[in-house]
């Protein structure tokens, strides 16, 4: 990190996800003094690819970073690894496949990035507690050295199958809050990340669908359906593509048919921001 310098990270990062410098700052701050830092935020904003960015950037090792997706099914076993003992009796410990690491061993000395980390459930919580407190995790009474930064991302705990932390990890852990963008920032995160879809489609999004999508998702944040930055991105480089494809520009109808496809299936939640998108043209 002071190899490549604080400044630097934070203009790199910004080539990637716009209007985070405040928030990579603080996952620095946390790395620089050896604490594991989680994001914690809606689905959609980045923070998975924030986190790759980071590690990506301070290149510890090669590969750069150590991926783990997390689920409530994931064991301890999952995490460590496991020495096969069907293989170690017919060809001793010597043999490569003896011992099959898992992500805590293969992060040692680079960077650990573990996506949707609250998944996890208590036992697997407790082996990754153990790699971050004691630097070492046990396998079959076997002690393996494995030292790693960690970067996590967490949804709110509102969210379906999100399990609570437990108080001795949460307590070795620095939680940063990635927010909505302000929507002048999230109208142009939504044209830099479509266009960034679309590719080397040449196709021009009129500025004011990006505006439309921006009061849509503050209004529909207001009324309890916050909405992924990552879908509606989506929702706009879909309308483009459809009106690129019948040789035509991009209109709001094709906008709206987009955005319908990616709502939730249940009408009722449906039909609300249906109608809350309706207001934002009109605003």
């Amino acid at each position: 990190m002071r190899r490549i310098g604080v400044d630097e990270i934070r203009n790199r990062v910004n080539k990637v996800l716009k209007g985070l410098d405040d928030v990579v700052l603080d996952v620095l701050s946390g790395l620089m003094i050896g604490r594991p830092v989680v994001l914690v935020g809606t689905v959609g904003l980045g923070k998975t690819t924030l986190a790759e960015a980071v590690a990506e950037i301070l290149a510890l090792s090669d590969p750069p970073y150590i991926e783990v997706a997390c689920h409530s099914h994931m064991t301890a076993v999952d995490l460590t690894g496991d020495i096969d003992i069907a293989v170690v009796l017919q060809a001793g410990f010597d043999h490569p496949l003896s011992y099959i690491p898992g992500p805590l061993v293969m992060a040692h000395g680079t960077v650990l990035v573990m996506d949707e980390i609250n998944r996890l459930n208590p036992y697997a919580q407790a082996a990754l507690l153990q790699a971050i407190q004691e630097h070492y995790v046990y396998i079959r009474g076997y002690r393996i050295r494995t030292d790693f930064a960690l970067v996590g991302t967490a949804n709110p705990s509102e969210y379906e199958g999100v399990y609570e932390l437990t108080e001795a990890l949460a307590d070795r852990l620095k939680f940063v809050e990635v927010k909505t963008p302000g929507r002048e920032l999230l109208r142009s995160i939504l044209l830099w990340k479509a266009r960034e879809a679309l590719g080397e489609l040449e196709v021009e999004i009129p500025p004011r669908l990006a505006d439309i999508l921006a009061k849509f998702a503050h209004e529909a944040e207001k009324a309890g359906y916050p909405q992924s930055v990552r879908s509606l991105s989506y929702a706009l480089a879909d309308a483009a593509a459809s009106a690129w494809s019948q040789r035509r520009d991009v209109e709001i109808r094709d906008l709206k048919k987009a955005l319908i496809l990616n709502l939730p299936h249940d009408q009722e939640t449906k039909n609300m921001l249906i109608t809350i998108f309706d207001k934002a043209i009109n605003e």
